[in-house]
């Protein structure tokens, strides 16, 4: 049996290569989906603007660190502005393949096993919701998830094996994940570290002089961050402000349904793996997972005290849970692997879902968008054509006025980006999600959008409405 495990896992590299290719189609064949256009505005107006600190959006302070953007720019400037999607879904997706090869080293060094290592990897990239979606969206998740998951398996090494070397690079790693997103991070890895010093009896290791020092210097990112850059101050607050407003806001009946099927909805994050594992068991397969792997245990605990604080929330998004995604593939890998019987069928569903993702990627995806979304392109060219050069202003903050503004911004480049209109204006265009007096006349209506003018640019409207040519 182990020489017939050493032998697929080239297969599984190759698998594995497949699924991450496949990321590669939706960067061209999907339009801007949810609010990814996001990153184009903050980053554009960033680069326009010479910024390095302090992202933006629509001319205003944005309330997160600026990690991803600098690295969207980077990309951007290597492969060409007017390719942005381009560059912000490969930052995502080179995030995502790169969790996938560290649960690979991650797994080979903790089992020793080089191809249950890759087993895991595979396991990972095919999650379905990692290979169908936000494992190639252009949020910050990925990239968020990558940096705790580095975080959380270095600070696991560390106690483990006592090493302070792993210590600091995961602490390295968890700046890295609060300058891409949130302070959350700090949460997810005194979790992780707290479980293995308990399970280990590493606590004299876990609060030695050492790590202790390295712990204050990892606080202090933070607190330097918002003490030194440029409306820091107004973005602690604000960060603050969002991360309560997720724990308020909905009634007791709303509350109890999302306990119920926020679980049900989170475990179909995970198929295929979790429906053939639940298959197998129901059919009570013979036991594939060892009895005394305490690595999974610990794995299994990690993932499950990290887990509450998002059910127990009242709102929570399903992609906040990223970072979490690659301890419960470790988790799922060890119960499939060791059974062959359970292991081929995982295979099996595992090649489906490639499959599947080729036929999404390059009909399903593009189809969709088709039919059921707005032409994002379309309606800024027109914009553009109606506007012809007046003053432009934006108040969108749905996802088709970003996407818009996005697109508008690139097309127009190197002019300066688009931004909020003045509070007492007299001339010019909004692009608006609603009509809105204060903002004009209605002069052109797209799904989900209202062009909007003032003053003398609706003498075009006014000629209309009059009679006059």
């Amino acid at each position: 049996m182990k020489q017939d495990i050493s032998n697929k896992t080239a297969t599984w590299w190759l698998l594995f290569a497949l699924a991450g290719l496949s990321f590669a189609i939706t960067f061209f064949s999907v339009q801007y989906t949810g609010e990814e256009a996001i990153y184009t505005v903050m980053s554009y107006e960033m680069r326009y603007h010479g910024l390095i600190l302090t992202p933006i959006m629509y001319g205003e302070p944005y309330i997160r660190p600026p990690l991803i953007n600098l690295l969207i720019i980077a990309a951007a400037e290597l492969i060409g502005w007017p390719h942005m999607i381009v560059a912000e879904r490969l930052v995502a997706a080179l995030a995502t393949v790169g969790s996938g090869l560290l649960l690979a080293w991650f797994a080979r060094r903790l089992w020793g096993n080089r191809d249950f290592a890759a087993f895991t990897a595979l396991v990972y990239l095919t999650i379905g919701d990692v290979l169908f979606y936000n494992g190639w969206l252009a949020y910050s998740d990925p990239l968020f998830a990558f940096f705790v998951l580095a975080a959380m398996l270095l600070g696991w090494l560390a106690v483990e094996q006592q090493r302070n070397t792993y210590l600091a690079i995961s602490l390295l790693a968890l700046s890295c994940a609060f300058l891409t997103k949130v302070a959350t991070a700090y949460v997810f890895y005194a979790v992780t570290v707290m479980i293995v010093a308990y399970r280990r009896r590493a606590w004299r290791f876990l609060f030695s002089r050492t790590s202790v020092a390295m712990y204050l210097i990892a606080i202090a990112v933070p607190i330097l961050w918002y003490t030194t850059a440029p409306e820091g101050g107004w973005m602690a607050h604000s960060m603050v402000a969002k991360v309560s407003e997720k724990m308020q806001g909905k009634d007791i009946l709303s509350y109890i349904w999302k306990l119920i099927y926020f679980p049900f909805r989170t475990s179909l994050q995970f198929l295929p793996i979790v429906g053939v594992l639940l298959y197998t068991r129901l059919r009570r397969y013979p036991s594939s997972a060892r009895p005394d792997d305490s690595h999974v245990s610990t794995a299994l605990w990690m993932a499950g005290l990290n887990y509450i604080p998002y059910w127990l929330a009242p709102h929570c998004a399903m992609r906040y849970l990223m970072p979490l995604y690659g301890i419960v593939a470790l988790v799922l890998a060890a119960h499939a692997y060791w059974n062959e019987k359970t292991r081929r069928l995982v295979m099996a569903w595992i090649i489906t879902a490639i499959i599947l993702k080729y036929v999404f990627a390059f009909w399903a995806f593009p189809y969709y968008t088709k039919r059921f979304r707005p032409n994002i392109d379309a309606i800024a060219k027109d914009i553009i054509s109606v506007t012809q050069g007046q003053p432009l202003y934006v108040t969108a903050a749905g996802w088709e006025g970003i996407a818009v503004t996005a697109q508008i911004d690139l097309a127009i480049a190197p002019g300066p980006p688009l931004v909020t209109p003045p509070q007492v204006l007299e001339h010019g265009f909004v692009i608006a999600e609603h009509p809105d007096p204060a903002m004009g006349k209605v002069y052109r209506t797209y799904r989900g959008l209202y062009l909007m003018c003032k003053g003398n640019a609706c003498g075009k409207l006014d000629e209309v409405s009059t009679g006059k040519k």
